[in-house]
């Protein structure tokens, strides 16, 4: 292969810098993490960085994977923490296998286009294509992975509604639940996932009023932040001793902090709301 005559470290941070941002986009969505739109272009700088050891000198082969592991780790860091252990490594590992699924769909279309340079060092990837037409690949790469994940969620998207049974320790609690696509709330210490629920369900556990007007709250109660159309605030939550899905006469178990909300209903008349992201994994 020839050599490029030269690679521009801006472009090559800029080029980067999309790319990353869009495999970032790519793993909030497949694994129902929420991110806003700064922490993810905070990791995707990251990776714009991390490209830039096409300019260092040639590593030791285990040195590059060492470099290329510990940057995945960070990308994913500044993209998503505070994690749970589980979810982060979690993370951290679907971003690895977007990246090599990225490299093979690119491999797959440069054999029709007209690639005259191509530099790899240290485990990053200088094309020597226009970086319009790089970045326009990426998008219809991101794109693709917006179908796969589509098809990945509609199975559990078309349950519309479950039972939950929550034991309390004191009691069961037993309603109807809605599966919610819009509930990516985790509870920041674990990042275990929230199911809502009406306060009046749990009055003789919580003082839901209390909490909601900034009193501190009793303990093993966690405030979760949310925001939404109609604005922010907090939840008050607790983690019951034992919660348990029903759909079609399954019953899974799974773990997730219960938030209490002040409405007579929730959305679509039930009484509680599950996140579609608890309905997938289970326990």
């Amino acid at each position: 292969m020839r050599t490029p005559t030269a690679v521009y470290a801006d472009i090559l941070f800029c080029i980067n810098l999309i790319i990353d941002y869009l495999m970032l986009l790519s793993v909030s969505r497949l694994l129902s993490l929420p991110a806003r739109r700064i922490r993810l272009l905070s990791g995707a700088a990251v990776g714009g960085l991390g490209a830039m050891t096409l300019l260092l000198p040639g590593m030791p082969f285990l040195l590059t994977w060492t470099v290329n592991i510990a940057e995945a780790f960070l990308i994913t860091a500044a993209a998503f923490l505070p994690l749970s252990a589980r979810r982060y490594i979690r993370a951290s590992v679907m971003l690895f296998v977007i990246s090599f699924c990225y490299c093979g769909f690119m491999t797959a279309v440069m054999r029709f286009l007209p690639v005259e340079n191509i530099v790899v060092n240290n485990g990053s990837v200088y094309i020597g294509i226009s970086p319009f037409l790089l970045v326009g690949i990426t998008i219809v790469c991101y794109f693709f992975m917006r179908i796969l994940s589509g098809m990945m969620h509609k199975g559990t998207s078309e349950r519309h509604h479950c039972r939950v049974r929550i034991d309390t320790g004191s009691r069961i609690v037993e309603a109807d639940a809605a599966v919610d696509t819009g509930n990516t709330l985790h509870e920041p210490f674990s990042g275990e996932c929230v199911i809502v629920g009406r306060a009046d369900q749990f009055e003789d556990m919580i003082d839901a009023d209390a909490a909601l007007n900034g009193c501190v709250p009793s303990a093993g109660i966690r405030l979760i932040p949310y925001r939404s159309v109609g604005g922010s605030g907090v939840l008050p939550a607790f983690r019951p001793n034992r919660t348990v899905i029903i759909t079609d006469g399954k019953e899974t178990e799974v773990c997730a902090y219960i938030a209490l909300c002040k409405k007579e209903r929730l959305c679509g008349g039930a009484d509680m709301l599950v996140p579609l992201e608890l309905m997938m994994k289970g326990s």
